[in-house]
């Protein structure tokens, strides 16, 4: 965010000013130089003369060969769409190069563990990008084509490659395009022909990693010593501000707490200079550029170093989801210098005029969200406090309860402009109050996409009064956990206004933070302010069922469903290019929530061995010959009967899962889980091509139509799909409501089931 201090007071200023009601808007343009922390070969580096083992192990790099500096959190999702999953938040760009091989690394990061609990939004996937596209491009040697960015596929049609929508202005001669899982799907090098295009299925222009000797694998940590990147911003254009809310990841605590590198992804490349055509003394006299990009799979989100282009379309509609960013989607055009390896090369890169570590600026103190040890664990309590507000307690609530937290002001003297930000214990609290209706007295700029959550208001003509008494903030709440749980407002700036005739005046109560008296100043003499919380429990209790699933394998899903639905299924569903031979995994779930009512491996039938226990499930099965998901599959459907309301969740752990190569009587087998760790198995002999991936359905049983209900409408569209009634389709989410019986297959017995569900 820019510093809303400082923009409230200007346009304060502005309004004194001015004697027509006509207020003229100033905005920033995104032009000049980005903040000190985004750099380009900083302090003149140019990666390091070594070798480096390709094993997903980043001990090998530090910041001594880094050749680029991106910043943290600063993609499209932080200003739209932060409830997406699959960051690619590029921060840092390494280079190495020895007598054979150039090597680089890629630091991505996902800081928003900081705000986010574990599971929600982008900590879905357990904070990871899963199988996205990604892609680094290089700038080799003057002699190579330069790429424009665009494919010619096998119809001959024209398009951009792997589909990314991306030019290059800036010169690129090599692109390198693989999946953010090493081992999944087929990476390829694309080299371009006179025209500046490369083409789908020439293999002197698309060669896959594996037939020219690149490697890849990853790390889930951070090599980096600092994590500088932005904190709360409310304007894109903050990425050319050094005095935004910018703080190191790597110190910084925010309300869920300090960040965990594990969310990080390190990614290392060795690339064979004879593939290049170079060899190492070219790289130590004309070095090799490097640019590396993340995406949403469409269009380009970020890149390392940064280009302007990934943030022009910030604020646009996604086509397919008004609530994100259009950058998911854009035409993206490059335009940047490359970080370079090993020399400068013929044109120097350009070093912001900053400090290259400016000193970061202390940021107000958070209320802090500790634990009353003496509140029983069988209920929960909501504490409101605020550094200017005074506080207030409710207590004995049950999970699924609701509460509002009101914050009163009155004051005899109206409000000009005010600034705050609102934290609360999301482990335990869950907000329910939309941004727009959180201030119903002042209105204002409300950001409720994470918390903390952030507000500010500002009107010198038409200034509000809370004489007598008014909500200045109002908060809905419902209980997801017992214990104690803060909610704390804290007003960081709060300016009175004082009009006599055409004069205005203007006392703040509150300053950066700290509580002001106005008594002694004109116009305030005779201020009287008296400002309360207090805390009401909710008048109905919350009717629905919240069910989230979490896997260490297979990626999160959530499903709400009235408290009256009858059965609820999750089905994890499998693809992988080679049979699964074994397999061993444990289920648990909450008793009180949920009842087991089935379950189901119908790829694997009487192979599978169950024990199930109050609250769990485990299961095992293995098969000499293997069971095959070439195509995506079911690989295990469990249903549940609705019995409770509020928050569960049904976590599936798979310990191991066996894959074999068949050749003959020739068998291996190697374990992409292993003892609950998901890991990459292509390195292993037989194993090189092996892709696979995984989906997460939860489906309200028998809702066959998707609306929310199950009814006779239900039964009636199923019996028209067997039927092959004519425009009567059911897609796979639709397909796996209808399997009420749970056995992988959807028949007349289950148009049956549903009837019967409808007569209980």
């Amino acid at each position: 965010m820019k510093n809303t201090k400082k923009l409230i007071s200007i346009l304060l200023v502005a309004m004194l000013l001015i004697t027509t009601v006509v207020v003229s808007s100033v905005s920033v343009s995104a032009t000049g130089t980005l903040a000190s922390y985004y750099q380009t070969n900083p302090s003149n580096q140019f990666g390091t003369q070594k070798t480096i083992t390709i094993d997903g192990d980043a001990s090998d790099w530090s910041d001594s060969d880094a050749i680029a500096y991106s910043a943290a959190w600063d993609c499209p999702n932080h200003w739209k769409g932060s409830h997406e999953n699959n960051l690619s938040d590029c921060y840092a760009l390494f280079g190495a190069y020895d007598s054979t091989n150039l090597y680089i690394g890629v630091q991505y990061v996902n800081t928003t563990d900081t705000w986010q609990s574990p599971g929600d939004a982008s900590l879905s996937d357990s904070g990871k990008m899963r199988d996205i596209p990604l892609m680094i491009a290089l700038d080799v040697s003057s002699s190579n084509n330069a790429m424009t960015g665009q494919v010619v596929d096998e119809n001959g049609k024209t398009g951009s490659i792997w589909g990314f929508n991306t030019t290059f202005t800036s010169r690129v001669d090599h692109v390198l395009c693989f999946s953010s899982t090493s081992g999944l799907g087929v990476p390829k090098l694309f080299t371009a022909d006179a025209s500046g295009k490369t083409q789908y299925g020439n293999t002197d222009l698309e060669r896959p990693f594996s037939t020219v000797g690149i490697t890849y694998k990853t790390a889930d940590t951070n090599v980096c010593s600092s994590i500088w990147g932005l904190n709360y911003s409310d304007d894109p254009e903050d990425v050319y501000d050094n005095s935004a809310d910018w703080v190191d990841y790597k110190t910084f605590s925010g309300s869920q707490g300090a960040h965990n590198t594990t969310f990080d992804t390190f990614f290392e490349f060795k690339i064979p200079l004879s593939t290049l055509g170079i060899d190492a003394s070219y790289v130590a006299g004309n070095g090799v550029g490097v640019i590396a990009f993340g995406t949403r799979g469409e269009s380009l989100m970020d890149s390392v170093p940064f280009d302007p282009t990934v943030l022009d379309n910030v604020m646009g509609d996604y086509s397919k989801d008004p609530s994100t960013s259009l950058e998911k989607e854009d035409a993206d055009n490059v335009t940047v210098a490359l970080a370079r390896i090993g020399a400068q090369g013929s044109t120097p890169v350009t070093q912001p005029t900053q400090p290259t570590q400016p000193t970061q600026p202390t940021q107000p103190t958070q209320p802090t969200q500790a634990t009353d040890p003496d509140e029983p664990t069988t209920s929960a309590k909501i504490n409101a406090t605020s550094n200017f507000f005074s506080g207030s307690t409710i207590s004995n609530l049950a999970i699924g309860d609701t509460a509002t937290v009101k914050y009163e002001l009155n004051c005899n003297k109206p409000v000009a402009s005010a600034q705050w930000n609102l934290t609360y214990d999301s482990t335990k609290l869950r907000l329910k109050t939309s941004a727009n209706d959180l201030c119903p007295t002042t209105g204002g700029t409300v950001n409720a996409s994470g918390n903390p959550v952030y507000g500010n208001f500002t009107d010198a003509q038409n200034m509000v009064s809370f004489s007598g008494g008014k909500t200045f903030l109002e908060a809905e709440f419902e209980v997801l956990a017992n214990g104690t749980a803060n909610v704390a407002l804290t007003m960081e700036e709060l300016n009175l206004g004082y009009q006599s005739g055409g004069a205005m005046s203007l006392a703040s109560l509150v300053e950066d933070s700290v509580i002001k008296s106005v008594t002694g100043i004109t116009g305030f003499t005779d201020t009287t302010v008296t400002a309360t919380s207090t805390v009401e429990s909710g008048s109905a209790p919350v009717d629905t069922l919240t069910i989230n699933s979490a896997s260490n394998y297979f990626p999160a899903q959530t499903i709400t469903v009235d408290k009256d639905a009858d059965r609820v299924n999750v089905v994890y569903r499998l693809k992988a290019s080679k049979p699964l031979i074994n397999a061993q995994w444990n289920m648990t779930y909450d008793t009180n929530k949920l009842e087991l009512f089935s379950y189901n491996m119908p790829k694997v039938g009487n192979a599978l061995y169950v024990e199930p226990q109050a609250g769990m499930l485990n299961g095992n099965f293995t098969d000499s010959d293997g069971v095959k998901f070439l195509s995506t599959d079911n690989f295990l459907i469990l249903s549940f009967k609705v019995k409770g309301t509020g928050i569960t969740t049904v976590n599936l752990n798979i310990n191991i899962l066996g894959v074999a190569a068949i050749s003959g009587s020739n068998v291996r087998i190697a374990y992409p889980v292993d003892n609950g760790v998901v890991q990459d198995v292509t390195g292993q002999s037989g194993f090189s091509s092996y892709t696979s991936s995984q989906n997460t359905y939860e489906v309200l049983t028998g809702d066959v139509n998707n609306d929310g209900i199950v009814n006779i409408q239900d039964a009636t569209v199923l019996q028209q799909y067997l039927a092959e009634f004519d425009g009567v389709t059911l897609n796979i989410k639709k397909q796996l409501a209808a399997d009420v019986k749970t056995e992988g297959v959807v028949d007349v017995r289950d148009v049956t089931a549903i009837q019967r569900m409808l007569l209980v």
